[in-house]
């Protein structure tokens, strides 16, 4: 039985589009689905099917355009103070659980003194955790944000845009402890620098 590797683009074409759907994160459903609908367009033209490549084209220029839509649509960002014992606080911690806690068991966020929600065109999109000092470093135990969110915008607006919104809470430096690659890779991409064993700095100018 030779070996058609057209029938097998077609396989991996519809992979990529399958693994598209399973994404948390908008970014990255477009990005993956963008690419599984060239795949598959280049597929169609292969087998001769013209509806499919035009479809496949079609949806590949959505994705585009609304990729090109959240890059480019102006943004309100605000933070604000939180406080452990809202209901609300709680609500947001307990329904996130499962998520939160891969970075730090919720029980142990009780002990810190210091949290924030993150907002985003007024939606509550993330929450930051720490112990500010007297001498304005604030450590982050939890810098969490919902998965619809997680295209690094809040970060960068915050971290290195608008350090202002920091400085205002007293906030002069921030310490951090990474506990994957993933987290290393996001706390390098907001700026942060390594000092030692994973831990991580960053001075606010």
């Amino acid at each position: 039985m030779a070996f058609d590797w057209v029938e097998w683009f077609g396989y991996l074409a519809s992979f990529v589009v399958l693994i598209s759907l399973t994404m948390t994160s908008i970014i990255k459903l477009r990005v993956i689905n963008f690419i599984g609908c060239v795949l598959f367009a280049i597929f169609a033209y292969l087998i001769g099917s013209v509806p499919t490549v035009f479809m496949n084209i079609g949806i590949a220029c959505i994705n585009l355009y609304l990729l090109y839509q959240i890059y480019t649509t102006k943004e309100d960002f605000k933070i604000i103070n939180a406080s452990s014992d809202s209901d609300y606080y709680q609500h947001f911690l307990s329904i996130n659980q499962p998520d939160i806690e891969k970075q730090i068991r919720i029980d142990q966020l009780s002990i810190h003194d210091t949290s924030f929600y993150m907002l985003r065109d007024n939606d509550i999109a993330g929450v930051l955790v720490g112990h500010l000092n007297v001498e304005g470093i604030f450590t982050i135990k939890l810098d969490y944000v919902i998965p619809r969110y997680r295209d690094f915008k809040l970060g960068e607006y915050y971290y290195q845009q608008h350090p202002e919104f920091f400085k205002e809470k007293n906030i002069k430096m921030f310490s951090a402890s990474a506990h994957d690659k993933e987290h290393c890779h996001y706390l390098e991409k907001m700026g942060f620098h390594l000092t030692k064993n994973n831990h991580y700095t960053l001075e606010l100018s």
